[in-house]
């Protein structure tokens, strides 16, 4: 079992290096405007190695206009040493499957849909999405066994495959649009600035696609909304994680300098356990 500290920039990373974790990795699911350009993501993927630490990247999901860049990237980091890539699309898979000194992971976009029903009992909306064997056959096909994944998710076991648990926080949705460049009235690139800048809210309204038009949410289901923080085009709930099990991954965004101390310092008696 091992814990890994999730960067989206290299600003605090000289802090993490300082923690008791075995592995860190830059980046996130979402954007590609925001990951670190291919020189500093060398510098620091230099500098974790360096010091025994396994280093990973993060890429997000590729549009067009991004792919054949995040690849070129990620191809030329894993020349230089093992590198672990998350990929967060199927086209960024399919372009690395087979590189040398790449072990590529299914990161949390990649996540299925959550399960629900259409009767009218009211339904949490953080019922824990559920992996299917089908989805992780599809997967091996790119040389994929390693699947990131929330706290809760149900995940069949399948030998030789390893599982790395998001813990305290729950990754809802990845928007195309971003919210946060349009509440800072920021376009490409000048908005990456504002995207580590947590933005709270509730959800209010949904749309009810059997219809085509948004509705207040009922009132009998208003008790189950949970507060959302949004970062970039990011949606997450911040849900406490009693046991994650597997492999744990830490969300920097989420902790101060000194919560992320206590925190590792409070997972590491129970991943010592487990590993025993």
């Amino acid at each position: 079992m091992t814990v890994e500290v999730r960067l989206t920039t290299c600003d605090r990373l000289e802090e993490v290096l300082r923690l008791p974790v075995d592995a860190v990795s830059i980046g996130q699911e979402g954007c590609a405007a925001k990951l670190p350009d291919a020189s500093t993501l060398r510098r620091a993927v230099g500098r974790i190695t360096e010091i025994g630490l396994r280093a990973g990247i993060v890429l997000p999901a590729a549009w067009q206009r991004s792919e054949a860049q995040l690849i070129d990237d990620a191809l030329a980091l894993a020349q230089r040493s093992p590198l672990t890539v998350t990929v967060n699309d199927l086209g960024t898979a399919a372009g690395l499957a087979g590189t040398a000194g790449c072990e590529l992971v299914a990161g949390l976009a990649l996540l299925p849909g959550r399960p629900h029903d259409t009767g009218e009992t009211p339904r949490h909306p953080l019922q824990p999405p559920m992996f299917e064997e089908a989805y992780l056959e599809e997967l091996e096909t790119f040389g994929i066994r390693m699947l990131e994944a929330e706290a809760a998710a149900t995940v069949p076991e399948r030998e030789g495959w390893r599982v790395r648990r998001l813990v305290d926080v729950t990754p809802l949705a990845w928007a195309r649009s971003c919210p946060t460049a349009r509440h800072h009235q920021l376009a490409l690139p000048d908005c990456a600035s504002a995207c580590d800048q947590s933005i709270d809210m509730v959800a209010t309204h949904r749309w009810q696609l059997g219809h085509g038009h948004r509705e207040p949410i009922p009132v009998a289901d208003r008790p189950a909304q949970v507060p959302l923080v949004v970062y970039g085009n990011a949606v997450y709930a911040t849900t406490p994680t009693v046991e994650a099990g597997d492999d744990l991954i830490i969300d920097a965004r989420f902790y101060s300098p000194d919560a992320l101390a206590e925190r590792l310092t409070a997972l590491r008696p129970s991943v010592s356990a487990a590993s025993l």
